[in-house]
């Protein structure tokens, strides 16, 4: 099993069957669905080595030109749907949105100190403008990868996800006692001033991960070839949740796990890729 960056030649006979593109989902060291799905005993060989675009913090917008704002990575993003790697790929994963979501303050209210209810700090207008603009992102994202396969007259599978109830807590990612980044959730909700009880933090959060699995469960066409994986409800968000989250928005390996086992892996044996 190797899992390739975008911008690294493959060792011979390594040939990527799966095309990532993708944040911290993909990229967290060593905790991350791409890890967890390559050492999965189900997924059928050949699938096994990877090439995966993006990083850590990666935005979904910034692998596709929208209108003026033109995508740090969509030319290295079209390097590799148009030259020769394009031949050996079969599958095209995206993980995308939740480091969207912080910059888009979560879609809060501006000011959320009277809330009582998670209702109460979400803006429905802010909301909205979040989703338009990631789905927005997406389709076009999807225009380029399946316009791409269709130049090779195949039909790729192609695979999104939602993400899973994490537990805003103010943990960020840690090298032992040393911060490295974060926290992304609590600093977002401390700047609209929500309210500091967790159970209402983790409302937000949850109204936060049911817009976004609406909004990309909308693009699942099984007959095209393209599937929607739902993260929901896997991982504890209870008493128990740091054995299944190792920070705000990233899974211990063990939840990474859980996910690929519960989640990912029924999905990929509807396409075949996994074993039954």
């Amino acid at each position: 099993m190797t899992i390739y960056d975008g911008y690294t030649n493959w060792n011979p006979g390594e040939y990527p069957a799966v095309l990532a593109i993708g944040d911290s989902w993909f990229w967290y060291p060593k905790n991350n669905v791409l890890e967890a799905l390559s050492r999965h005993p189900k997924l059928k060989d050949g699938y096994q080595h990877m090439v995966c675009l993006g990083e850590n913090g990666a935005l979904l917008s910034e692998y596709v030109d929208l209108p003026g704002r033109p995508g740090r990575l969509s030319r290295r993003l079209q390097d590799l749907l148009q030259r020769d790697p394009m031949q050996y790929f079969s599958v095209f994963a995206v993980s995308g949105a939740g480091n969207d979501a912080v910059d888009y303050s979560l879609g809060l209210n501006e000011d959320c100190t009277d809330a009582v209810t998670p209702e109460d700090c979400v803006s429905e207008g802010g909301m909205r403008t979040l989703m338009l603009d990631l789905t927005k992102a997406m389709g076009l994202l999807m225009h380029e990868v399946l316009w791409a396969f269709e130049a090779q007259q195949r039909q790729p599978v192609v695979l999104l996800h939602g993400y899973d109830y994490s537990v805003p807590d103010g943990r960020g990612f840690t090298l032992g006692d040393i911060p490295i980044k974060g926290p992304w959730l609590a600093k977002a909700m401390n700047a609209r001033s929500v309210p500091p009880d967790l159970e209402l933090r983790k409302g937000v959060i949850r109204i936060l991960i049911d817009r976004l699995n609406t909004a990309f469960a909308r693009y699942a066409q099984p007959a095209a070839g393209i599937y929607f994986v739902d993260s929901r409800d896997t991982l504890d968000s209870g008493a128990g949740y740091r054995n299944d989250w190792a920070n705000e928005l990233h899974p211990t390996r063990r939840g990474f796990d859980r996910i690929v086992d519960r989640k990912w892996v029924p999905v990929l044996q509807q396409t075949g890729i996994a074993e039954a």
